[in-house]
């Protein structure tokens, strides 16, 4: 019979290879001497250091917590730290709710405005559980490190040594890009619009394959902030003239000058539907449909531009579906890419060398159709649709400063957003 000294040995030599053994088949975070508060000593070093240079730009708002705990040292507020950084750096240092209030406000104003953000859920209790179960600090954090490319070059330019004013505009737009959608997946080929630069650039792979000038929409129209997925070209476009642009413009260029239709190939139906019956513009009382009554009510009769050399939209427009009905696409006015300043649009996003980029995305198996069959196409100047092999994500940003390829670019603030948006704790 064993004694007593001998039973406990054969115990402890037992517990000891159990838990060897959940440790190596992976059943726990490893062996994790945590304070009561779940901190090892090896977690607070890292998270120490990551407050100290603010590693991630994402402290804003806590400045007065981090001063509490460098005088404390208590770990209960360590944590609060953690949860708050991690916040922060998911969703932004920027006060949301203060900019959607502002938002609004310009809207009452009558200005075109939408800003889409894409926010993440922080779990409090997730992030100190991971926290408690062993994992280091920066295995915590990566989850909610902003997958577009660009955020760590802009991260990094923030932490050099560049002047106040071009500092506020890296800040502000790397706290944008924490916003940005953030699948990595859509990361890796896919468009980014860069409004204020007035750019859209094409990414292959995370390189860079061409970029090109764009107009976007005037200050009073935006081109709206977000992303979605290219699916389609159209070939020779009709231009279906929204209701609200038929009020401001077409209607009354057609009463300074009855042939103004005939002339821009514009027809008149009564949906946009393109095989309907045509209406007579001479049989419609045109005035009524500026009066205040018809201020906001859907007009009776579509205005659609028919392909042309002087069509609205040019040969082309690239199709990605969204609820702002905004798109990429071809134009005439080809004189405004010589500009520096190229806000002038209701919105939709015109392109200097369309064509280019259909060959590219043509030549390249972007699209259903190969070059040759899809300038064969555009010489029937007919109507056509060609689909794309695989969709491909377009974002529409906003980034006063931008990392390109040959260094940082700086860019007027032409929407507003560097003031209106505000950091978190910031008067």
């Amino acid at each position: 019979m064993l004694n007593r000294k001998a039973y406990m040995n054969r115990w402890i030599r037992f517990s000891v290879i159990v838990g060897g053994i959940l440790w190596l088949a992976g059943c726990s975070g490893g062996p994790h001497f945590g304070d009561a508060n779940g901190w090892s000593t090896d977690q607070k070093r890292e998270f120490e250091r990551i407050l100290a240079t603010d590693k991630y730009a994402s402290l804003c708002g806590m400045e007065p917590l981090y001063r509490q705990y460098l005088q404390s040292r208590d770990t209960r507020i360590l944590s609060k730290l953690l949860v708050g950084y991690t916040e922060n750096l998911a969703n932004s240092c920027i006060d949301l709710k203060a900019f959607d209030a502002l938002q609004r406000e310009r809207q009452k104003r009558k200005i075109h405005t939408k800003f889409d953000y894409y926010t993440q859920s922080v779990s409090a209790s997730g992030t100190l559980g991971a926290l408690r179960d062993g994992q280091t600090i920066e295995q915590i954090l990566q989850p909610y490190v902003p997958p577009m490319p660009q955020f760590r070059r802009l991260l990094s330019a923030w932490h050099d040594g560049y002047g106040a004013a071009e500092k506020h505009k890296i800040r502000m737009s790397l706290e944008r890009a924490k916003l940005m959608k953030p699948d990595p997946e859509l990361w890796q080929t896919y468009f980014l619009v860069n409004i204020p630069e007035f750019k859209v650039r094409f990414y292959e792979n995370g390189s860079e394959a061409f970029a090109m000038r764009v107009v976007v929409g005037q200050k009073s129209w935006q081109t709206p902030i977000f992303s979605a997925m290219m699916k389609y070209v159209v070939l020779n476009p009709t231009w279906n003239v929204p209701d609200n642009i038929a009020r401001a413009e077409e209607i009354p260029h057609l009463l300074k000058r009855k042939d103004y239709f005939k002339r821009k190939r514009m027809i008149v139906l009564k949906s946009y539907d393109i095989d309907s019956t045509p209406v007579d513009p001479r049989t419609v009382d045109w005035k009524k449909y500026l009066t205040p009554e018809w201020k906001k009510r859907e007009l009776p009769y579509k205005l659609i531009q028919l392909p042309t050399k002087g069509n609205a939209l040019g040969r082309v427009k690239f199709m990605f579906p969204n609820g702002n009905s905004v798109y990429m696409h071809d134009t005439p006015a080809k004189h405004l890419f010589k500009r520096k300043y190229r806000a002038y649009s209701h919105g939709c996003i015109r392109l200097h060398k369309p064509m280019e980029m259909l060959e590219y995305l043509a030549s390249h198996g972007y699209l259903s159709k190969n070059w040759e069959e899809v300038r064969a196409l555009l010489d029937t100047w007919k109507l056509k649709t060609v689909s794309l092999s695989r969709p491909i994500p377009v974002h529409v940003g906003y980034f006063t400063a931008y990392p390109a390829p040959g260094g940082m670019v700086f860019s007027p603030d032409v929407y507003g957003f560097d003031k209106l948006m505000r950091l978190k704790g910031a008067e």
